[in-house]
């Protein structure tokens, strides 16, 4: 544990012999851990539908944040740091401990919502829900911005594509079973299809 970037930090290792997301979760819990930063290649096809990712099991699992970074990122930052959402009630428990994140890394906040064929509101609408939302907090460096795209996944992605995003928040119902096939979990999706880091909140 020489390694520079990790100089004035206490490291802890441990050997869990269990499955890899259920091991993580669980010394996180143990530990009384605040985040969990997982790295990930991604999966797609078969894979995804029947396996899917440890890193994608242990987003929709973990009761505290999950920070996702994805294969080949040189050096993380979170300077823009989009937040995707419907902005609806409730989102605000996990939108304050995203606040507490973007304040560690003085980020600009990118708050989007994302309007589909299946999911359309008129702008009115949206921007009267994202106002509403806002008020209940206490922000400066943001901007709100509503995308059209074919479906949520795309839209937060060529959105933050679009603004040369850092880092992607979302938060996550963690759906698991029939519910979880389903309905899936955007988040979990973005975790397997998204180059860019994601954090996840749990709702």
């Amino acid at each position: 544990m020489d390694s520079k970037f990790l100089k004035g930090i206490d490291v802890f290792e441990s050997i869990e012999f269990k499955k890899v997301d259920e091991g993580v979760i669980d010394a996180s819990t143990k530990n009384n851990v605040d985040l969990i930063i997982m790295g990930s290649h991604g999966t797609s096809g078969f894979n995804e539908l029947l396996v899917g990712s440890n890193t994608e099991k242990i987003v929709r699992h973990s009761k505290i944040p999950v920070l996702v970074i994805k294969k080949g990122l040189k050096e993380f930052n979170a300077n823009n740091f989009v937040f995707a959402s419907d902005f609806s009630k409730e989102a605000r428990k996990p939108f304050r401990k995203m606040l507490e994140f973007a304040k560690l890394f003085n980020s600009k906040l990118f708050l989007v919502t994302i309007c589909t064929p299946s999911s359309f509101k008129t702008t009115m609408a949206t921007e009267n829900i994202m106002d509403n939302f806002i008020a209940n907090f206490d922000l400066d460096n943001y901007s709100t911005h509503i995308y059209n795209d074919t479906n949520i996944e795309n839209g937060i992605i060529n959105f933050a594509n679009s603004i040369n995003a850092d880092l992607i928040g979302m938060c996550t119902h963690g759906r698991t079973g029939l519910a979880h096939f389903y309905n899936g979990s955007i988040s979990e999706d973005l975790v397997n299809h998204a180059m860019k880091p994601i954090l996840a909140f749990k709702i």
